[in-house]
């Protein structure tokens, strides 16, 4: 069902987030010099992305939720959503039972490159969707950030120490927290369009039956 459908991506999605925070903070403590590297490559395409021809007030926007560490949690998202994949496609191969009939899925390379491309497509929904509140209902972004703000104050309340929770505080931020909150509808959005899509020209999956079945 589709409702089904999009629980689990937005929780999946959600998920692949929180653990790309978490790395973010390990990395902090145990590989500084690592994600060092990472944040110069994201700074280059923070500079890409600068660069690009818009008008100031756009541009500027642009530059606060594609700045440097937001495309940094965008990478380890990546990762994360990945890491996610195989863990399940390893449990679903170890447990899914062989006497019911299945839908054909992709290879391997073809599932990581889809991921990663509807993933950068929802990052950038996202950002043009916080853009265009930003100028007709600049009221309501101020709201989500405030609400943001109040989840950042909370999980700074954390009862850990000192060095975590200063890790805790550069990975996640009102600013984060919101965009994190606008992937996860542009992901929702994409996949009722790609669903109605497929509808529409009639596409159906390729449906695998059992080797025993098969045989017989």
């Amino acid at each position: 069902m589709l409702i089904a459908r999009l629980s689990r991506i937005s929780a999946t999605l959600f998920v692949s987030m929180v653990m790309a925070m978490v790395m973010l903070v390990v990395l902090w403590f145990y590989a500084a010099d690592w994600l060092s590297w990472v944040q110069d490559g994201a700074d280059l395409i923070e500079d890409l992305i600068a660069s690009i021809p818009l008008e100031p007030r756009y541009n500027n926007f642009v530059r606060l939720f594609a700045s440097d560490d937001k495309i940094v949690l965008l990478i380890f998202t990546v990762i994360a959503r990945i890491l996610l994949a195989l863990v399940g496609s390893t449990f679903t191969a170890l447990t899914g039972g062989n006497d019911r009939y299945k839908v054909k899925e992709p290879g391997l390379i073809s599932q990581v490159s889809s991921m990663m491309a509807t993933l950068f497509l929802s990052f950038v929904v996202a950002i043009i969707m916080l853009a265009v509140i930003s100028i007709a209902a600049e009221g309501l972004l101020q709201s989500l950030l405030d609400a943001a703000d109040w989840v950042e104050d909370q999980l700074a309340r954390l009862p850990i120490g000192g060095r975590w929770r200063a890790g805790v505080r550069f990975a996640v931020s009102d600013d984060k927290i919101v965009l994190l909150f606008f992937t996860i509808i542009a992901r929702l959005l994409i996949a009722i369009v790609a669903t109605g899509f497929t509808r529409a020209v009639g596409g159906k999956p390729e449906i695998v039956a059992p080797k025993a079945k098969a045989q017989a």
